[in-house]
């Protein structure tokens, strides 16, 4: 039981660093200039999202 609560802790904390970057994306992208930073980000944001579904279907499982 204490794996699956630190799973979830570690759930939540992706969703929460996912809201923060989705903020921070959409910054860049209402700025001017395009120096491909959101690009980065929404590569890292992408790969939050995986380890979020990756843990999401071990906690139902």
């Amino acid at each position: 039981m204490e794996k699956e609560e630190k799973l979830k802790e570690i759930y939540e904390g992706l969703e929460e660093i996912k809201d923060q970057l989705t903020a921070l994306i959409d910054e860049y992208e209402e700025e001017e200039t395009h120096t491909g930073k959101a690009d980065e980000l929404i590569e890292a944001l992408d790969a939050l999202e995986d380890a979020s579904e990756t843990i999401e279907d071990v906690l139902e499982n």
